[in-house]
């Protein structure tokens, strides 16, 4: 019983050390690239997530790919190249050239436009009242005047 458990123990070891042998040993700098290139690269089956987010079989390929990549000493730029030629800039999760400004801009501007139109149409509102003929009092009609005057 003795060697039969030594034998499954040795066994077990060499099967264990076997399939971490075909496993590329990264550095910490290594492992920096490699993280950053998960968190960058699209998963190219639904074009969602991030590789390292999406559990797909294609994004489990390309993450045991990029890990060989940076393993083999690739900079960052020459992986990104080759999935760029390979999938084009879709694959890139923060593609070059994109004004990631225009994001923050275009709605900031469509709020203030609207904000501006409203305060015209309000001022209208308030002038074309005020000059037809209205069922108020006067003092009520001056006294909303002023209060709207000193709103805008």
């Amino acid at each position: 019983m003795r060697r039969f458990m030594l034998v499954m123990f040795t066994t077990l070891t060499l099967l264990t050390a076997e399939g971490a042998w075909g496993q590329p040993t990264l550095t910490p700098a290594m492992m920096e690239t490699y993280d950053h290139l998960t968190h960058e690269l699209i998963a190219p089956c639904c074009w969602r997530e991030t590789i390292a987010i999406h559990r797909s079989q294609e994004a489990l390929q390309m993450l045991d790919e990029v890990e060989r990549l940076v393993a083999e000493g690739r900079s960052e730029d020459e992986i990104k190249n080759i999935y760029l030629a390979r999938y084009g800039p879709r694959i890139l999760s923060d593609p070059p050239g994109a004004p990631k400004y225009w994001l923050y801009l275009i709605p900031f501007s469509l709020l203030c436009w609207f904000m501006g139109a409203a305060v015209f149409r309000l001022r209208s509102l308030v002038a074309k009242t005020a000059t037809t003929g209205s069922s108020a009092s006067p003092e009520l009609l001056a006294l909303v005047r002023k209060e709207t005057e000193d709103l805008f």
